[in-house]
């Protein structure tokens, strides 16, 4: 159809033109021929292929987002409705369809809603129908059918859509070989002519064989229209999927033609232009007035503590990655733009880092390792929660580097002492011995102070609900308990750094007591009998006896649980004595005939049982006094030799092979008792013995006796248990007793023999079941002794390795040298580690204080003046930084307390309030002698910026969170009723802002929550509406809302206009603002440059072939020079030169945007903008990952790196003088100022 200017319609005149692909030629008899290379065919009539072409009724609406698709397909349905008899261009109606001038319309769920609500504004006289499937019908099929016909329009979802599948297509024709049951329901789809199908969001019907596509594609239709603002997602084959769905033969009629088509340009170009419609608003610019939008930039900066944070983030990624903060390699050579092998896993790295950093941008917990480290799952954390955390984590890295470099430094000691020299080994582990004792100390201080912190909450939860009552008890219970919960992990990590400080002191006492005995008997070294030696020796008691109770008590939880079972077991046997097997044993007599055979095999059970009880009460009481004795190292005057586990091992094979010995003689006694045999374990003998029949295992030789032992003891093959025999004389006495009703006296004798005897073996049978659940238990008790001495032994094994000789075949033998200056020089290392670590936390422990200090904390002691930028050094000490600077240069030691300084013992810190900064889109209007320096955004009112940040809120979640909330509150209050789109690439950052904002009381709804787009648009309270980037938002409309805000920048424009077009499309009438917050000297920064860089080649680009048409062309080497004019934030500066043409991007208007805008899209394949399936995000190309991690980054003005550059300056400040005079004076004589 074609569109006349009075608004009628006309049918288009069939043309004859060629079809698509073909062109005429002349064969060799010089008749005329058509050739077609795409299809492979040469023929002389066309009549079929123009026929296949002329069936095609509809196309592809693929309007630039925003542009109005909706409206224009209202429009049409409106103007193009079904004829009463319709001409012969359409194929006939096939037979048992009904005609209908209803158009299906197709539609997400997400914009299901603003269908209908669209269709009531501009087309209120069509009559809607919403059809929710067959499955949910309650009507007949029939009726269903005729109903969905006669309305206008009838809407379902992709959802629906999905469930038809099982309705729509006829199952296969297999025979059958009973009679087929009722027919298959029919969806009411398939059983009307539809005049219109349209599909709206189509790229989800791309895929050929999804059961969405597979449905569209067989549904009746006279006309088909594919909606979609982005048609290709991976690329031109995505739009397959849309030929099959219009059935645009021959093109869809197989997958390798459309490949083909793809590989002919000009064939592909004339079937789009054909068959699909598009403008962007460039285009209809002169058409289309949307109100004005302002885009505006907020750039925040980090608190100390979010910074420190994403230092500490920085940081690990370069030491991951092996790149300095430059982003420069440090032991290879890689190229970002080209890619190899061996840099592929770096690429990766740094990919999982940008993430991991553009997270920490948001707020701590979004990332998602340290979502773990502070809980995923536990409530929402502060930034003071966090700075508690990062004061944690610290100071567990300084524990752990303390520890190696203990530990290295004892190691050197044990080299001195194989080269036998004790005296210097002694000076070493002396030293350690001193430093261990000041860790113990802070340790055993921060333990106590955390029980005294406990014991105080403890008493004001009680106070609390005495005064409250059991009122709040249900509201607060879930917050008790994760406290409780924190409390005790953190006296467990206490404990635990208590204990492996315990352990370096531990091994110090214990070497220098060797020390002391090693030159108490050299007689070269001490005389024997001599003052000396008694003092050594009293030295080296002294020594074993403070490494007795170290040990004591690193073992002392420990040992409390052994010797509490141990006293449990003690007590049980002194009391009551271990529990036996009752014995076994029968005094009857039998006359009877048939009770003689019975009666005999319970005297052969007795006799066999008789043994294994007699040995199984016997390994009892043997596996009681094991367990019983005392513990090694815990007897009075016993010393730790470095072998204690191994004079333990005798004792403890022993205990565990009499427990497995004592299980499988439980198990054959229970099996004898009830029948019941216990297979788990006859494997696991088995499997034991073949490891002790190898020598494997403990005590290999005890257990095959035991076990051996187990075998002989066992019941003879064919002897009943005692429950058996108990069966089989019931059953005998029943057999009696019907003898006896048919008249034996026999029978009547013998039954009362019978009977005795049940009677006897009855109570045998019972003593012995009774004595199996004490016996059970008993067994329990001893395993869980055993189990308990077992972790002591391994806990001491665990001290005693710590304290085993080094490199024993050196023992003797000359120093090792090179051993020796390989741990010396680690040791440096790792000391320069500690002072770096130890300055970060003296300055973390300096955040946390911070807030409590008043001005005259910030008085320097040098100058006796307050400062706002200083330095905090090592010892805990504050001056300015120039004070500090000057004074380190003379005398690298602390002002105060005299404590040797290096540079890397000093930390920077600030006083000064940090500001935010804002950019707005630059007016066309504005003056030329004052240019913005972003084209995009430039700056606005400082005095809104003030009056958000005025705002106060209880709590603090971080830079983001807290001025995007103050950001919502001050828009309450200046423009009421006012609505917002929160955007934010990730979806876990929108569930923690959903609850700050319930905390802060902003009224807020998600793209996730079933009815949240409803209550966007209709509930007043509800100020803002979270989306995330993968919500599959394509068509959503949400024009009530006046304000966008971008939680952070993207590099892929597409996705960032994916946002802003909810707002800034048609039926928008009121101004809009898109505020996107970035934080600065970070990633976003890079992000946010590289973005807007692009969106400027984009226009610059334009402008220089516009000005080539204008016949003013600049070399493209001028261009590339002045492209090179941006600044680093990809701005453009004037540098005085009029002909730039890049000098007019500060005056863009809103067309030249969004053309830029438009050109992007074009750019970028939708398909390929996010991560993958589980991750959150953009997908970063791998040339851009580099740039977006390191392209912002700039030397850290620290004192260190001043004064590293103090120790230089000396040598080039003569040079860079003498050049400045001699430039100043060339610079007279010219008659030139310097600036």
């Amino acid at each position: 159809m074609d569109i006349l200017p009075d608004g009628t319609l006309r049918p288009r005149e069939v043309s004859e033109e060629i079809p698509l692909s073909f062109s005429r030629v002349l064969d060799a008899d010089g008749r005329p021929c058509y050739v077609s290379l795409l299809f492979r065919v040469v023929i002389r009539n066309l009549s079929s292929w123009n026929h296949a072409e002329r069936r095609l009724r509809g196309g592809i609406l693929a309007e630039e987002m925003g542009l109005g698709k909706t409206v224009e397909m209202l429009s049409l349905i409106c103007a193009h409705q079904r004829p009463d008899i319709i001409n012969g261009s359409y194929p006939p109606t096939p037979a048992g369809l009904l005609e209908s001038r209803a158009t299906l319309i197709i539609t997400p769920p997400s914009i299901l809603k603003q269908w209908q609500q669209e269709i009531a504004i501009h087309a209120p006289g069509l009559r809607v129908k919403h059809y929710t499937g067959l499955k949910k019908s309650k009507v007949d099929d029939r009726e269903l059918t005729h109903d969905l016909a006669s309305y206008d329009i009838v809407l379902m979802t992709y959802k629906v859509l999905n469930t038809e599948i099982y309705y729509a297509e006829d199952p296969p024709d297999r025979p059958s070989r009973h009679a087929k049951q009722a027919p298959k329901r029919k969806s009411p789809l398939m059983q009307i002519s539809w005049w219109r199908v349209c599909i709206d969001e189509a790229q989800m019907v791309e895929s050929q064989s999804s059961k969405p596509a597979r449905v569209a594609r067989i549904i009746p239709r006279c006309n088909a229209w594919a909606m979609t603002g982005t048609p290709l997602r991976k690329d031109i084959e995505d739009i397959y999927g849309l030929l099959s769905f219009l059935h645009y033969e021959p093109f869809c009629l197989s997958a390798s033609i459309w490949k083909r088509v793809c590989t002919y340009p000009p064939v592909f170009k004339s079937m789009i232009r054909k068959i699909a419609l598009r403008h962007n608003k460039e285009i209809v610019s002169r058409e289309l007035r949307l109100p004005k939008q302002k885009r505006v930039v907020i750039t925040i900066p980090f608190t100390a503590v979010e910074e420190q944070h994403y230092d500490q983030l920085f940081q690990q990624m370069c030491e991951e990655c092996d790149l300095d903060r430059s982003g420069t390699p440090k032991s290879f050579e890689w190229d970002a733009q080209l890619i190899q092998p061996q840099t592929r896993a770096v690429i990766a790295k740094m990919r999982s880092w940008l993430s991991r950093l553009r997270q920490a941008c948001l707020q701590p917990k979004v990332d998602t390792a340290t979502a773990r480290t502070l809980g995923s799952n536990g409530p929402l954390r502060s930034v003071a929660d966090v700075l508690a955390v990062m004061i944690d984590q610290n100071e567990t890295k300084i524990r752990t580097e303390e520890r190696t470099l203990l530990i290295s430094q004892i190691r050197r000691g044990q080299i001195m002492e194989n080269a036998l020299r004790p005296r210097e080994s002694l000076e070493i582990w002396k030293d350690a011995a001193r430093r261990s004792g000041l860790i113990v100390k802070g340790c055993r201080n921060q333990l106590d102070e955390e029980l005294k912190r406990r014991a105080e909450l403890a008493k004001e939860s009680v106070a609390k609900n005495e005064v409250n009552g059991d009122d709040n008890e249900e509201d607060e219970g879930s917050g008790d308990d994760e406290s409780e919960n924190e409390l005790l992990n953190r006296l467990g990590v206490l404990r635990h750094r208590l204990r492996t400080a315990l352990e370096i002191e531990h091994m110090c006492e214990f070497f220098m007591a060797n020390a002391y005995y090693q030159i108490k008997t050299d007689p070269e070294i001490t005389e024997p009998d001599s003052d000396s030696f008694r003092e050594l020796e009293k030295q080296e008691e002294n020594g074993y006896e403070v490494a007795k109770l170290i040990r004591r008590e690193m073992l002392a939880d420990t040992i409390q649980m052994v010797n509490g079972q141990i006293n449990r077991l003690k007590v049980k046997v002194q009391k009551d004595g271990v529990y036996h097997v009752p014995t076994m044993s029968t005094a009857l007599h039998s006359v009877g005939i048939e009770s003689r055979r019975l009666l005999d095999q319970v005297e052969d059970f007795c006799d066999a049982m008789k043994p294994h009880t007699d040995t199984f009460n016997k390994w009892l009481d043997h596996m009681a006094q094991l367990l019983l004795q005392a513990l090694v190292d815990e007897e009075e005057g016993s010393e730790l030799k470095g072998d204690e586990y191994e004079s333990s091992t005798k004792h403890q094979d022993e205990m565990y092979v009499y427990m497995e010995g004592l299980r499988v003689m439980f198990a054959r006694h229970f099996a004898a008792i009830t029948g019941q045999v216990n297979n788990l374990i006859t494997h696991e003998v088995g499997v034991a013995m073949e490891r002790a029949k190898m020598g494997e295992g403990p005590a290999p030789e005890l257990y095959i006796s035991l076990i051996n032992k187990c075998e002989e003891l066992k019941l003879p093959r064919g002897q009943l248990s005692l429950r058996g025999l108990v069966n089989e004389l019931r059953n005998l006495v029943v057999s009696l007793e019907r003898q006896e009703i048919q008249g034996s006296s026999r029978a009547r004798a013998e039954q009362l023999i019978v009977k005795d005897i049940l009677r006897e073996v009855s109570k045998l049978f019972s003593v012995q079941s009774k004595a199996i659940p004490p016996l059970e238990k008993q067994m329990e008790l001893f395993r869980s002794v055993m189990n308990k001495r077992l972790e002591y032994y391994r806990q001491l094994q665990q001290i005693s390795d710590t304290v085993a000789p080094y490199d024993e075949d050196r023992k003797g033998k000359p120093l090792n040298g090179e051993d020796f200056v390989t741990k010396l020089e680690a040791e440096k290392e790792i000391d320069s580690k500690l002072s770096s670590l130890k300055a970060k936390h003296r300055y973390l422990l300096h955040l946390r204080d911070e807030s409590g200090t008043d001005e005259n904390t910030r008085v320097c002691i040098i100058c006796d003046s307050t400062f706002d930028i200083g330095v905090l050094t090592i010892c805990g000490h504050k001056f300015c930084k120039d004070c500090i600077r000057h004074w380190w240069r003379q005398s690298q030691s602390c002002p105060v307390c005299k404590s040797r300084l290096k540079m890397r013992d000093f930390h920077e810190i600030t006083y000064k309030p940090q500001e935010i900064v804002a950019q707005e889109e630059n007016a066309p209007n504005s003056e030329p002698g004052n240019p913005q320096k972003n084209p995009i955004y430039s700056d606005i009112s400082s005095k809104v910026l003030e009056e958000i940040q005025k705002i106060d809120l209880p709590r603090s979640y971080g830079t983001k969170i807290d001025t995007l909330c103050r950001h919502l509150l001050w828009l309450r209050q200046h423009d009421p009723g006012a609505k917002s789109i929160v955007f934010s690439q990730n979806k876990s950052f929108l569930v923690t802002l959903s609850h700050v904002f319930y905390w802060f009381k902003i009224g807020h709804s998600s793209i996730d929550d079933p009815s949240g787009i409803e209550r966007f648009k209709e509930d007043h309270t509800t100020e803002c509406f979270l989306l995330h980037a993968k919500a599959h938002a394509s068509g959503l409309n949400l024009v009530n809302a006046t304000h966008v805000f971008l939680c952070e920048p993207l590099i892929n424009t597409a996705i960032e206009l994916q946002a802003i077009a909810r707002v800034h499309r048609i039926g928008q009438h009121q101004d809009t603002t898109v505020w996107m917050y970035l934080v600065a000297n970070t990633v976003e920064e890079s992000i946010y440059q590289i973005s807007v860089a692009r969106r400027l080649a984009h226009i610059a680009r334009r402008r220089e072939e516009n000005l080539k048409k204008r016949e003013h062309s600049v070399s493209s080497s001028f261009i590339s020079e002045s492209y090179l004019d941006l600044d680093g934030n990809g701005h453009a500066e004037s540098n005085g030169t009029s002909h730039n043409p890049l000098m007019s991007l500060r005056h863009l208007d809103e067309n030249t945007l969004e053309s830029a805008n438009s050109h992007e899209l074009e750019d970028v394949t939708p398909g390929n903008l996010f991560s993958g399936p589980g991750a959150e995000g953009e997908k970063v190309r791998d040339s851009d990952v580099w740039q977006c991690l390191f392209s912002n980054q700039k030397r850290n003005g620290t004192l260190s790196n001043e004064v590293a550059d103090a120790e230089t300056m000396g040598d080039v400040e003569n040079d860079v003088r003498r050049v400045l005079r001699a430039t100043a004076a060339e610079a007279r004589q010219l008659n030139v100022q310097m600036p």
